[in-house]
């Protein structure tokens, strides 16, 4: 009797542990046993069995269509698809094409008891994985509010203490870490560099990389200088993840992360390592960045690119280059609404401005302002009165973000609290938790 063989695995860490070798050696051993001629071997090495697109399963399923073998042997169902909807129809074309499936683990099916058996084991088993994902799912966000740090890939300049003898697992200060996370605030706060200037400084000085190699990008430096958990604070729930089966080229399915509303996000007091207040500089800092960043200021013909206003009806100019081609191309000023869209059927009336007539005005005129010497005072009384009320509504953010913290570090306290009451935590533990919550 010709028989074939159908081996899977479907994680790199099954690939490196040569599950499949077993899983190969024991179908063999079955074929020898009862004096089968072994015809072909398929194997999928890391390939998920949530989806059909498997090279050697796609070789397997032609093969039986050309009736190359009446058997085909495997460890057990779940090696064949991990859905029960796809074992059904690969059972069924199998049938079809009078090939038996035997499974180590499961027997043959090959009469309609055998058949009616596999399809509740496989009903079963699917539906007890969605119950254990879900239990997961759900066990993780109650320990989440709980102030637990459940996820393993925590920010850089942090180490995760697991849980152990009842104490919740939580974050601690790696220094050495952490030293790194202080001297890109303060380079990116007082020095006035760039992420992608940071990054170069870091790789070239030799500083190593979160992903522990010696190359930093400048996107892992965007990353620091946004995360709150810096400042005392770690989100947890912030992305929602969802598996997207079908990729091409893939050989397991794609995750992909959305961002969730704030309101979803489930906040959890961690030590601080940046003050608020550099925290805060940083983010204008960013602000401004984006807004002057040479991506944003290709042309340098434009001396005004996003400070010019329509005078007409007050919305923002853009900028333009006609003849881009040409020996002397020509640039302009229009107003963002002189376009027509299905939303607004009237165009601004205003006219096209050229940059070079304007630019030089607006040049002169600034150039004579600033020969003015009570213009230049008046105009530095301002600016200081300006930004003692910038200082006024900094303060005031501050306050709600150290309120917010506060009342994190007291819901904390509880917690801990009643963990030492119910027995779960010794004196010990509990003192030296609560000076993690007090810094």
């Amino acid at each position: 009797m010709r028989a074939a063989i159908y081996a899977r695995v479907s994680s790199e860490r099954q690939e490196k542990e040569h599950t499949i070798g077993s899983q190969l050696e024991a179908l063999r051993n079955y074929a020898a046993q009862h004096g089968m001629n072994l015809v072909e071997e398929f194997t999928d090495e890391g390939y998920s069995g949530a989806r059909l697109d498997r090279p050697a399963l796609d070789r397997m399923r032609d093969l039986a269509e050309r009736r190359g073998f009446e058997v085909l042997l495997t460890y057990c169902t779940d090696r064949l698809a991990r859905k029960f909807v796809l074992q059904a129809l690969i059972l069924e074309e199998l049938e079809r094409f009078g090939v038996k499936a035997i499974f180590l683990e499961g027997g043959a099916v090959d009469d309609p008891l055998s058949k009616l058996m596999h399809q509740i084991t496989g009903a079963v088993a699917e539906f007890e994985r969605a119950k254990i994902t879900e239990r997961n799912r759900r066990g993780r966000l109650y320990r989440a509010r709980c102030g637990e740090i459940v996820c393993w890939k925590v920010p850089f300049g942090y180490v995760r203490v697991p849980r152990r003898d009842g104490v919740a697992a939580h974050l601690e200060i790696d220094e050495s870490k952490a030293a790194v996370v202080r001297r890109i605030f303060g380079i990116y706060v007082k020095q006035g560099l760039t992420v992608r200037q940071i990054a170069k400084q870091l790789t070239l000085g030799g500083t190593p990389a979160p992903s522990g190699g010696r190359q930093w990008s400048w996107a892992v430096v965007d990353r620091i200088l946004h995360d709150e958990a810096y400042i005392g604070t770690f989100y947890h729930n912030r992305y929602n993840c969802e598996t997207v089966e079908e990729m091409h080229g893939r050989k397991r399915p794609y995750v992909k992360c959305t961002l969730r509303p704030r309101e979803e996000w489930i906040p959890i007091s961690v030590p601080s390592i940046i003050a608020l207040e550099t925290f805060y500089q940083a983010g204008l800092r960013v602000r401004d960045n984006q807004k002057f960043s040479p991506r944003n200021l290709q042309e340098p013909a434009y001396l005004l690119r996003r400070l010019v206003r329509c005078g007409h009806c007050g919305a923002t100019c853009s900028a333009n280059t006609v003849g881009r081609t040409a020996r002397r191309p020509s640039h302009y000023y229009f107003c963002a609404r002189k376009g027509k869209t299905f939303l607004r059927e009237q165009r601004c009336a205003q006219r096209y401005i050229g940059a070079d007539v304007l630019d030089q005005l607006v040049g002169e005129e600034v150039s004579t302002r600033l020969q003015d010497p009570d213009l230049v005072l008046e105009a530095h009384r301002e600016c200081r009165a300006h930004g003692m009320d910038r200082e006024e509504a900094s303060s005031s953010e501050q306050m709600q973000k150290l309120a917010s913290q506060i009342k994190l570090a007291h819901t904390e306290q509880t917690r801990l609290l009643d963990a030492y009451q119910a027995g779960a935590m010794e004196l010990a533990e509990l003192q030296k938790r609560r000076r993690l919550v007090d810094a």
